[in-house]
């Protein structure tokens, strides 16, 4: 799940706590911090152990990025995937023009040709 890391960086620094400090009050592990903060993906279980030590609800940590993307509708973008579409591990790259967003599906249209992405597997979006 993608994480809102600025709310992360912003509870984690209120408390004046480092990562190992976060990592030990959410009895998470040192390295799965510094991954949430750095690449912005958390399981659901380390999301709610976060919520839970920052006593909020879990959704609060969610990246609303859904509502970013449908800003984009009628533009031309380079989508940077988290996943291939083609071998199911490293990352795509998809360019089009987004034509439509519903619920996590984002629309594209590649050369006249839809294309229907998760919003979840989006790495990366860049305006062209």
């Amino acid at each position: 799940m993608k994480v809102n890391v600025d709310l992360v960086l912003q509870m984690r620094r209120a408390k004046a706590w480092s990562q190992d400090e976060l990592a030990t009050a959410s009895g998470l592990n040192l390295r799965t911090i510094q991954r949430i903060e750095k690449e912005a993906t958390a399981s659901l279980q380390s999301m709610k152990a976060l919520a839970s030590v920052f006593d909020i609800d879990v959704h609060a940590l969610e990246y609303e990025e859904r509502a970013m993307i449908s800003e984009l509708v009628g533009k031309n973008v380079l989508i940077e995937m988290g996943i291939s579409m083609s071998s199911m591990s490293g990352t795509d790259k998809v360019k089009g023009q987004i034509v439509e967003v519903e619920g996590y599906w984002v629309k594209l249209m590649e050369k006249n040709k839809p294309i229907y992405l998760n919003a979840n597997h989006i790495r990366k979006i860049t305006p062209q």
